[in-house]
């Protein structure tokens, strides 16, 4: 990857974590009865974050470039 798209996914990452820091707190500030959009917002940012660590692999025989082999 080229520096813009690394920067790119770093800021990426570190949003993420931030939001999720900021709705973590704001969830143990909160009643739980009122904590139920920060806790979908905490959730939904931890496993944004998870799926940011898995590498994408892309097998080269799946590729659709236009050569088809009959």
């Amino acid at each position: 990857m080229d520096d813009v798209a690394l920067l790119r996914q770093t800021i990426r990452r570190c949003t993420a974590l931030l939001v999720a820091t900021l709705a973590i707190t704001g969830v143990s500030l909160q009643r739980a009865s009122e904590a139920s959009l920060l806790v979908l917002i905490a959730v939904g940012a931890i496993v944004y974050l998870a799926n940011e660590f898995f590498p994408v692999v892309v097998s080269a025989h799946n590729s659709n470039d236009g050569s088809e082999e009959a």
